[in-house]
């Protein structure tokens, strides 16, 4: 595989001298390390900056997490973190797996419990060699209700774990937990906690007692304090992003990102990207609020303490599921899904330089616009890109991976 990967990764490079001057929208497909039947891509980095790439697997009746590598040589062979029977699969709630320190490694996966289609729970897994074997850490909340537990935000900071989850433990009293359902008995909760290299948790907050009850959180490291951004949720049914951070020991007062007065009486499972290099913050989000679709991006320049007024991204309908990638010079590429009809769409994406200067937008791959095709990722491979998304062209489902040339399109 690492062969077939080393092939495409040359190509590639031929290619971008070849097309670079024809149309400056230059991708080339990255041989894959994952099998048939794979899909839930999420991307994180280690230590050094290169990109992990994790995936689910489906085996039978049992789920499989595994990840992967980057380097100049291509993809590693695939290591297996976690497997089992009664994992919670969905296409907008995915696991991922989180370096910490060299040696410190996390992750974390869904398990279904008794009470109701959407009762699971947040397990974490740890490894101490690095990512090579791994052991059960637990879960970071205690309450114990057969309610959702969800949406995880894996981050390092120093030589510990930050986890952002939202937590359905006021949603009901009964077990019936319906997070698509207004009518419950509670709110959707965001919550906080930390884990050190033994499995200690510590830090365990609410963040905000009422959010979106489905939309994906994005959560990084600043310079100096940890940053999360949400899709929040008002008793009006406002549902706007939403960000809040962790200083002097608690979580700040959550404060709007955008004010896009996006009212909607249900999740529309579709949360935002956050990238930040030291105090320098982007966040990407999708809304639909006076019934256009749209994307949007702020930034900051104070660790997210306060965001510069929204640029908006894109052009075209589009079905959001953004992600972003930021570079050194606080340039960043947005990608997102664009829909070309009621049967096709595509992945597209957008740079934007660091005073905000939009280059044109390029198409990176044809899509499904199902929910199968989940939600592409982004992750950076020295000056270029990685795309990582789930292929339902196949035969069977399968993440892919390629390359984007950016230099070609700045």
């Amino acid at each position: 595989m690492q062969n077939n990967a080393m092939r495409g990764l040359c190509y590639w490079a031929a290619l971008v001298v070849l097309s670079a001057c024809a149309d400056h929208t230059v991708v080339m497909p990255l041989a894959t390390p994952a099998g048939a039947n794979s899909s839930s891509p999420n991307i994180s980095a280690d230590v050094t900056g290169q990109p992990v790439l994790s995936w689910q697997r489906r085996q039978q009746d049992v789920t499989i997490l595994e990840y992967s590598t980057l380097s100049k040589n291509g993809w590693s062979e695939p290591v297996e973190v976690a497997r089992g029977r009664d994992w919670f699969v969905n296409w907008a709630d995915v696991p991922a797996v989180q370096p910490v320190t060299d040696s410190f490694w996390a992750a974390h996966y869904l398990q279904r419990t008794p009470g109701g289609k959407y009762a699971y729970d947040i397990r974490l897994r740890l490894s101490d060699d690095g990512g090579k074997n791994w052991r059960d850490a637990g879960s970071p909340h205690l309450d114990g209700t057969p309610t959702e537990h969800g949406f995880v935000s894996l981050y390092a900071n120093d030589d510990t774990l930050g986890i952002i989850w939202l937590d359905g433990r006021e949603m009901s009293t009964h077990g019936d937990a319906q997070p698509h359902n207004t009518t419950h008995h509670g709110g959707m909760t965001l919550r906080a906690a930390s884990m050190d290299h033994q499995g200690r948790f510590a830090h365990r907050r609410q963040v905000d007692a009422l959010v979106c009850d489905c939309c994906q959180t994005a959560a990084v490291m600043t310079q100096d304090n940890p940053l999360v951004v949400y899709r929040d949720r008002t008793e009006t049914e406002l549902r706007d992003i939403a960000s809040s951070s962790w200083q002097q020991g608690a979580w700040t007062t959550p404060k709007p990102v955008g004010a896009d007065g996006w009212q909607i009486n249900g999740c529309p499972v579709n949360g935002p990207a956050l990238v930040a290099r030291q105090n320098d913050v982007a966040a990407v989000w999708f809304s639909g609020a006076g019934g256009e679709s749209q994307i949007f991006l702020s930034r900051s320049s104070d660790g997210g303490a306060t965001f510069e007024d929204k640029l908006k991204v894109n052009i075209r309908k589009t079905l959001g599921r953004v992600t972003a990638v930021m570079y050194p010079d606080r340039s960043i590429l947005v990608a997102w899904l664009r829909q070309d009809d009621s049967e096709t769409a595509k992945i597209v994406a957008r740079y934007i330089g660091s005073d905000n200067n939009l280059s044109p937008i390029f198409e990176l791959v044809s899509v499904s616009p199902e929910r199968l095709s989940g939600f592409p990722k982004l992750a950076l491979l020295g000056t270029q890109a990685v795309l990582a998304w789930t292929d339902q062209s196949r035969a069977k489902p399968q993440v892919s991976t390629l390359m984007v040339d950016v230099d070609a399109i700045k």
